[in-house]
Order: structure tokens, then C-alpha cells, then sequence
């Protein structure tokens, strides 16, 4: 022990005088993690809007500074705590003292409807979304009416209360909140309104966005032909397949990429919906007042019509209360509706950062045209071209990191491969 304490000595004296190397410690890397460096609800949040296969190659977001571009707002750090959308459930079939409570995620919207109308879905396990509980009072209606309002959040409504009295009058009438969430991000309408319409999240149904991969990782627009299907059915094809397809299913919408609110080619024998696209509020409601005319709501088997506008809050209330009349007189009262919204994710302001500016600067840094398409949260890449100029995804990410405003901070909170949204347990 003597012989082994004279040995170790000299070292422990050099340690203790800090001589040389002595004092130098190794610390451990500490290395940023991709998408790990989020706040955990945001996180949570994007990975609920992302399927891996359909999603952008690099995804993004956000920080101080807006994003956005013609298709809406990029996620960013503000939407950390999530935003809150309306959702009302009034008319037949809706329990008296049933009530939404806050927090409730859009994904609930079609398992609601389900049970209010006697509906038995197959395969539950798919989805995300289940029924408001005490809701449905068992009465059936003959015509569910859905509606969705297109970049409008709760926040938006409030800023002026006087403008939406239809909105607020089924609310009185019904079981509502105006605290609902839509569930993931980015609050890209295609995937809301399929959110809406499934009830499941996107992750679950894989409508990302108005653009997603296709099975051969091109990029194709959702619900176009020859895109790749929802993965989950949307409640128009459920309803129709269980009812042997006697049932009238119709969608009012602005864009093809809206057909999430209702599905229908999910299954391989279905008859064809009634599918019109408008643009205003005003001929929508036109549109929807004419299809209920039509015979919907006449029988005992149920119909669903669905609209998605987009406008002036004070025009999206005023075709509300057309929809709604022109129901109650189709189906002679036996009808219920449900609204709720997208959120504003497509709002833009003239102070926002252009994707369009991002998108070439990084291609100015990698020296050639890679990318392919961009959607808010995320950038397709060209994969022949990457393989081409012998470039990696980590090169395009780094461009993208090093993206900055104009006092220099940097654009982006955190961008990261998609494949860091498919490890984020490991966050």
C-alpha cells in the first residue's frame, strides 16, 4: 500500500497544482438534437400532423418572425400552446344539457356524428377521435349538415362578437365551445377539414397537406387523381357503404383538396357524391340550398351534406343561416348541424417572411434548384436532382438553419429530415 501510495503521489500533486493537461476535463457533446429542441406540446403537435412517406423531406419552424406563402401560415413558436377553433353540435339528436368541453380535438367531429346517427363504423382502431360523451340523445336525424369555416380561429371571432349572430344562436341552442383544437399542425385546411371528416389526425389518415408524397415520393396534390388515398374513411364513405350507398352524400367546397370532409373513394364499389365546387360564400350557400332541395332529408335513411367556406366572418355567418333554413325545410325538421373551423392557419400578412425568399436563398447556398415544392411547415425536395449534384438532406438542412431576417436572427426556431418526426419518442 506505501509502494502504491509513492506512485500515485507525483500525479495527484500535478493534479492538485493544475499543472500541464492536468485540469483539463473532457466534456460530453453537446450536440443540438433535431426536433428534440421544441417545446414538447409543439412537438407533439407537428408529429400529430405528420406521416412519414406522405410529409415534406425537411420540415420547419418557425420562430418570432411569420412565415407564410399563397397556402397559409408556417407552425412556429406562438403555436405552442395550440389554437382555438369553434365547434357546435344543435338539432336533432343532440341531448338538452349535453355540452363540448374545451380541449375537445376536431378529430371527435365525425365519431360524434357517427353515434348520433346510429352509425356503427368498422374498425374504431384506426382513429384517433371519439364520440363527445352524453351528446347524443338517440334521437336520429334524417340530414346531418357539416360546416367548416376555412382560416378562422376562435380568436378571430372574438375580436368581433356582433358579426356571427347565426353562429352564436346554434350555440344557444346547442352544445358548443368555443375552445375546441384542431389537433395538429400545420393547420394546412386539407388536413383539418380530412381530420374533421375521418376522425382522425393526420398522422392517422396521412392528408398532410394540400400536397403530399405519393407512393413513389412525388408530389402530388390530396384528393386530385392519381394521390395517394386517406388511409383512414371518411365518414361519407361509411355512411354510404353501410347503407348500401342509398344514402345522398354531398360536398359545397372551394377546392378539390377540400373532399376530406367527406371522403369517398375509399371504398372500391360507391356510387358518385354530389360534389360542387364555388368560390364565395354567397354561391355556396346557393349551392348547398339546392342540393337540400333536392331530396335530401325525405327518408329515413341519413344524409350528409358538408360545405367548407372561406371569407368575411360576417358572409360565412349570413350563408350559415341560409344552409340552416334551407334544411329545416328539406328534411322537415329532422336535421342537425355541426360547425366548427380550420383554424388560421391561411391567414398572411404583408409583414410575413415569403417561403419564396427562403427557397432561394438556400438554393443560392446549395448551388442548384432542389426543391421540388414547398407546403407551410415543410420543403419537397427533388430527388434527381439531389441525386445529381451529389447533395444530402443534412446540406439542405444546414442552408435552412442558417436562413436569417433582416436584423439577422435567425428565421427558423429548429429544421430537421423528416426521419427526426419518426424518432421523436426518443425525444
Amino acid at each position: 500500500m506505501a509502494a502504491a501510495a509513492l506512485v500515485a503521489l507525483p500525479a495527484t500533486v500535478l493534479a492538485g497544482l493544475c499543472l500541464g493537461n492536468a485540469c483539463k476535463r473532457v466534456d460530453r457533446a453537446q450536440g443540438r438534437v433535431p426536433f428534440c429542441s421544441l417545446p414538447a406540446e409543439l412537438r407533439s403537435r407537428v408529429a400529430s400532423g405528420f406521416r412519414d412517406a406522405r410529409s415534406p423531406h425537411i420540415l420547419a419552424v418557425a420562430g418570432r418572425t411569420p412565415i407564410s406563402d399563397a397556402r397559409g401560415a408556417w407552425p412556429s413558436l406562438d403555436d405552442a400552446p395550440g389554437e382555438s377553433v369553434p365547434l357546435v353540435f344543435a338539432g336533432t339528436g343532440v341531448a338538452a344539457a349535453a355540452e363540448v368541453p374545451g380541449g375537445t380535438t376536431l378529430d371527435a367531429v365525425a365519431p360524434t356524428l357517427a353515434e348520433i346517427i346510429g352509425l356503427r363504423r368498422p374498425h374504431p382502431g384506426v382513429r384517433s377521435g371519439e364520440a363527445v360523451p352524453g351528446l347524443a340523445s338517440g334521437e336520429a336525424p334524417r340530414l346531418v349538415v357539416l360546416v367548416a369555416w376555412k382560416d378562422v380561429s376562435s380568436g378571430r371571432l372574438e375580436r368581433r362578437p356582433k358579426v356571427w349572430p347565426v353562429l352564436r344562436g346554434l350555440m344557444e341552442d346547442g352544445a358548443a365551445t368555443l375552445e375546441a383544437d384542431p389537433g395538429s399542425l400545420p393547420l394546412d385546411p386539407a388536413a383539418i377539414l380530412t381530420t374533421i371528416g375521418t376522425g382522425a389526425l393526420p398522422s392517422g389518415h396521412g392528408i398532410t397537406g394540400s400536397l403530399v408524397r405519393d407512393d413513389h415520393g412525388a408530389v402530388a396534390r390530396a384528393w386530385d387523381r392519381g394521390a395517394p388515398f386517406s388511409v383512414v374513411a371518411g365518414i361519407g364513405d361509411d355512411l354510404d357503404e353501410i347503407h348500401d350507398q342509398a344514402p345522398r352524400i354531398g360536398l359545397v367546397v372551394g377546392d378539390s383538396t377540400d373532399r376530406g370532409l367527406i371522403g369517398g373513394d375509399w371504398y372500391i364499389d360507391h356510387d358518385r357524391d354530389d360534389v360542387i365546387l364555388e368560390r364565395s360564400p354567397e354561391s355556396k350557400a346557393a349551392a348547398a340550398e339546392a342540393l337540400l332541395a333536392s331530396g335530401y332529408g325525405s327518408d329515413s335513411t341519413p344524409d350528409l351534406l358538408a360545405v367548407a367556406m372561406t371569407g368575411p366572418v360576417r358572409k360565412l355567418d349570413l350563408s350559415l343561416g341560409r344552409i340552416l333554413l334551407a334544411a329545416e325545410r328539406a328534411s322537415g325538421g329532422s336535421f342537425m348541424m355541426a360547425v366548427t373551423s380550420t383554424g388560421s392557419g391561411g391567414a398572411q400578412d404583408s409583414g410575413d417572411f415569403a417561403v419564396s425568399d427562403v427557397e432561394a436563398e438556400v438554393e443560392l447556398a446549395v448551388g442548384t434548384d432542389v426543391i421540388e415544392d414547398s407546403t407551410p411547415g415543410g420543403f419537397f425536395l427533388d430527388q434527381d436532382e439531389m441525386t445529381r449534384s451529389e447533395l444530402s438532406d443534412d446540406r439542405v438542412v444546414a442552408a435552412l438553419r442558417s436562413a436569417t431576417t433582416a436584423d439577422g436572427s435567425p428565421l427558423f426556431a429548429d429544421v430537421f429530415p423528416a426521419i427526426a418526426v419518426t424518432f421523436a419518442r426518443y425525444c
